[in-house]
C-alpha cells in the first residue's frame, strides 16, 4: 500500500474527523485490508499520508487489538488475562490453548498451519463469565476451562473462513 493510495482513501472522509489525527485509524485499517496485517512499509506510508510520525502511527497500531503488526491466522482468539479471568483460571485456558495449537504460551501466535492466532487480551467487559475468549473481535464467550477452549477451537478450525471484516 503507498502513500498515494491512503491519500486517495482518506481524502473524501477528511470532513468527518474534526482532528487530523483522527485519521490515523481508518487509514491504518484501510493499509490493513492488502495483506491482513500491516507491514513496516504501511506503517511508513500511514505516516506520509497523514502527516505524522512513524512512531505515532505505530503507537497507534499497537494499541488496538485488532491492527496486527505481524502476520495472524484466519482466526483469532483473544484470551483475557486481567485480574477477574486470572483468577478463575484464564492462565490455565492460556496455556492449554497454546500447549494444543503448538504455540509459544509466553507470547501467543499462529499455529503452524496458520488457520488459529491466539493472543493475549486486556480486559473484554466479560468479568461476569470469567474467564472469558473473544473471537474475530467479533463475539466474547466465557466461562471456559481448558477443555471448553480446545473444544471451542476446535469448531473454530472445522468451520469456514469467516468473511473477513478488517482485510
Amino acid at each position: 500500500m503507498t502513500a498515494d493510495e491512503i491519500r486517495a482513501y482518506l481524502e473524501p472522509r477528511r470532513h468527518e474527523f474534526a482532528d487530523p489525527r483522527s485519521l490515523v485509524m481508518p487509514a491504518l485499517k484501510y493499509a490493513q485490508t492488502t495483506r491482513g496485517h500491516l507491514s513496516r512499509e504501511d506503517l511508513d506510508a500511514v505516516a506520509e499520508a497523514t502527516g505524522f510520525t512513524p512512531s505515532f502511527v505505530e503507537s497507534v497500531a499497537s494499541f488496538y487489538d485488532r491492527l496486527y503488526t505481524q502476520p495472524v491466522g484466519n482466526r483469532v482468539v483473544s484470551v483475557c488475562i486481567t485480574l477477574s479471568c486470572m483468577l478463575r483460571g484464564s492462565d490455565e485456558v492460556w496455556d492449554h490453548l497454546c500447549e494444543k495449537e503448538g504455540i509459544d504460551h509466553h507470547h501467543g501466535g499462529t499455529s503452524a498451519d496458520g488457520r488459529i492466532t491466539i493472543q493475549e487480551a486486556q480486559c473484554l467487559g466479560y468479568c461476569d463469565k470469567a474467564p472469558c475468549i473473544q473471537v474475530d473481535a467479533d463475539e466474547t464467550l466465557g466461562p471456559f476451562t481448558p477443555d471448553s477452549a480446545a473444544a471451542l477451537v476446535d469448531e473454530l478450525r472445522a468451520a469456514p473462513d469467516p468473511e473477513e471484516y478488517w482485510r
